[in-house]
Order: C-alpha cells, then sequence, then structure tokens
C-alpha cells in the first residue's frame, strides 16, 4: 500500500446535493474519512481507523490491480468521482444505521435531494469477514464506477452486455424476482428485496471472484445463489467471461490480499 495513495483527515466532501449542512453533518456522524483516488471512505466515531484503512487497503488493490501506483481504469476513476462513490463503513449494523439515519435526518430538515447521495454509496461493518470487504468494496466499483464509465456494457438495465449475460445466468429475463428459476439456471438469487439492477450488481460480483478464485471453498455455502464457483466453472458463462477477459475494461485479474 502506498501511503501517499490515502488522506486520512476531516475532508469536506463537495457531493451533488452539498452545502455546509451536508457537509458539517457528513463530518459530524462519519468523522474518520479516507481517499483512495478520489473515492472517499467514511466511518463512524466507533469504526476502528484499522478497519477504515484495511478497506482503503482493498480499495486500492480493486483499482490498481497490477500495483503499479496508478489506477487501471481512468474512465472508471472518473465515473466514481464524478458520480461521490461512498464507502460507508460502521462498527456494528446499529452503529452504521444510527449514524446514517441521522445523517438522513439532517438532510430531510435541510430539504436536500437524497437520492443520488442514497445511489452512490456502499456500506460496510467493520467487524465483518474479509470476503464481506471484498464484495461491498467491488460493489462499489462495479456499480457506481463501471456502469457509469461504460453504461451500454455494464450499466445495471435491460439490454445492457451484461445484462443480457445475467439473464442467461437465471435462465430467462425476470425483472422481479420469480418464484423458481429455471433448472438451466446457475444463478439464482430470491432475495425480494433486490431488484434488477441489484441482481446485476450481485451477479458482476459472483462472475469476476469466481473467476479470480475466491469462491472455489465455498460451494456449499453460496450453491443456492451461484453455482459456478471456480474459474473452471465459469467457462460456461461464455458471455460474462468475454467481458471479464476484455482487456479494454481493465478489470482486476487477481484477488486484492490482506
Amino acid at each position: 500500500m502506498k501511503k501517499a495513495l490515502f488522506n486520512i483527515c476531516l475532508i469536506l466532501f463537495a457531493l451533488p446535493t452539498s452545502g455546509q449542512d451536508l457537509q458539517k453533518a457528513i463530518n459530524k456522524f462519519f468523522p474518520k474519512q479516507i481517499e483512495v483516488y478520489g473515492v472517499k471512505i467514511i466511518g463512524t466515531e466507533n469504526t476502528p481507523l484499522n478497519n477504515i484503512k484495511k478497506a482503503a487497503n482493498i480499495l486500492n488493490q480493486w483499482l490498481d490491480n497490477n500495483n503499479d501506483g496508478n489506477p487501471d481504469n481512468y474512465l472508471v476513476i472518473d465515473a466514481l468521482i464524478k458520480n461521490n462513490a461512498i464507502l460507508v463503513m460502521g462498527q456494528s449494523e446499529d452503529d452504521l444505521e444510527n449514524s446514517f439515519e441521522n445523517l438522513i435526518d439532517v438532510l430531510d430538515e435541510a430539504n436536500i435531494d437524497i437520492d443520488n447521495f442514497e445511489n452512490s454509496i456502499v456500506g460496510l461493518i467493520s467487524d465483518e469477514p474479509n470476503i464481506a470487504y471484498l464484495e461491498e468494496i467491488l460493489h462499489l466499483v462495479t456499480q457506481v464506477g463501471y456502469a457509469n464509465a461504460y453504461p451500454e456494457v455494464f450499466g445495471e438495465f435491460k439490454g445492457t452486455r451484461i445484462s443480457m449475460a445475467m439473464d442467461v445466468a437465471r435462465g430467462g429475463y425476470f425483472e422481479t424476482v420469480p418464484q423458481i428459476y429455471p433448472e438451466s439456471s446457475w444463478y439464482h438469487y430470491y432475495d425480494q428485496s433486490c431488484d434488477y439492477a441489484c441482481m446485476i450488481t450481485e451477479y458482476f460480483y459472483w462472475s469476476l471472484t469466481s473467476l479470480l478464485g475466491a469462491q472455489i471453498n465455498r460451494f456449499d455455502e453460496i450453491a443456492e445463489e451461484w453455482e459456478l464457483n471456480t474459474p473452471n466453472k465459469m467457462t460456461k458463462d461464455k458471455l460474462i467471461m468475454g467481458l471479464l477477459q476484455d482487456k479494454k475494461y481493465q478489470l482486476p485479474n487477481r484477488l486484492p490480499s490482506f
């Protein structure tokens, strides 16, 4: 990890809905803050700084996967910054939810539109296992970065290349979660709270991390949702493999280390 990448300080973020009220609220409820290539990580007072640094290290490796000190894909970096990507961390679920609700209350009182703000954030509990750090931080990179940098390819809506790959993986196009997936499917996520865009976010995660080896020993744990848990099994999903291995997108080709 290169120390120059991280700026640990109280940062006044220029968010699309920003103003003094929002900036003060963020600093009040999420005072521990780090930036990685301009992408923000903010934590509650109770969030251990070492865990925030851990998240920063993982984010750095997702963005600079070849470890040459520069982002692998500047279009993705620009999209993350332009869309104000933020990883929000708490010590526990209650700690994160309470702090975030307090922040939202301040925005509501100030009559600030929070839709764009909420669409650009991903939450992470600091005491989660390493696999959760890989997942949630990658979600931020893909749903705010890749989806906006390459909307026709990785956009989280029907008709993009990744959506067409996912529709094959799910055994068809389902705008909402079906009661049962076709037997031909290998991606069958039944969380009713996860809409079509969310399904793409999860599909991107499962596909890339399985190709990179993160799911090799997790089949029994994840098979109800995802079956192609090894690089060899991933060859079955030809459409997503064509995207993941296309060098023009500069996707990570190795897992971050802890």
